[in-house]
């Protein structure tokens, strides 16, 4: 899709999606049409210009009760297709997983410790007062830890927070 954008972004959705459904995804190595139909689609340039596969089609056509047993044997490993493509996206999925827990750094705090919260605006992802704003705000105590890495918070001052606050808000405060 190199043509010039003109406003009419309906007219462009068809060729999209066509582009999305008969592409391999990254997960299971298949493309959408394949695990629906069991077989990968004919494009229309392929239809009008005759490529090999397209002659074999036609010659197949002619015995049509040897074409009706292939589609048949066809349809009948689509369950296995499927299958393969289910594991395969549940191994992606774990190697997403793991890729995610290297990057990730579990932050466990004991009670009694000084650490920041992150700004309120910044954990529900509103936009900045300025561009200024700090980002951590406060200098906190830890009053009680949760095994579940949730956290109770009391100011400098003694003053309790009232919500506990889930550990990934908050980060170490070097004295």
């Amino acid at each position: 899709m190199s043509q010039a954008y003109t406003g009419g972004w309906a007219t462009h959705l068809p060729d999209a999606l066509w582009a999305y459904r008969n592409s391999p995804k990254s997960a299971t190595w298949f493309s959408p049409f394949s695990l629906v139909y069991g077989t990968e689609v004919m494009s229309p340039t392929e239809i009008m210009t005759p490529s090999l596969r397209v002659m074999q089609m036609k010659e197949k056509e002619k015995e049509k009760e040897v074409f009706a047993a292939e589609r048949y044997e066809d349809l009948e490993g689509l369950d296995e297709k499927r299958e393969e493509a289910q594991e395969r996206s549940r191994r992606y999925r774990r190697r997403m997983a793991g890729a995610y827990d290297r990057m990730t750094k579990e932050r466990v705090f004991a009670e009694g410790q000084l650490v920041l919260k992150v700004a309120d605006y910044v954990r529900r992802s509103m936009a900045r007062p300025s561009k200024f704003a700090p980002k951590w705000e406060g200098l906190f105590v830890i009053r009680e830890a949760y095994l579940t890495g949730y956290y109770r918070l009391t100011q400098t001052n003694g003053k309790d927070l009232m919500d506990p606050i889930n550990g990934k808000w908050l980060k170490y405060y070097y004295a």
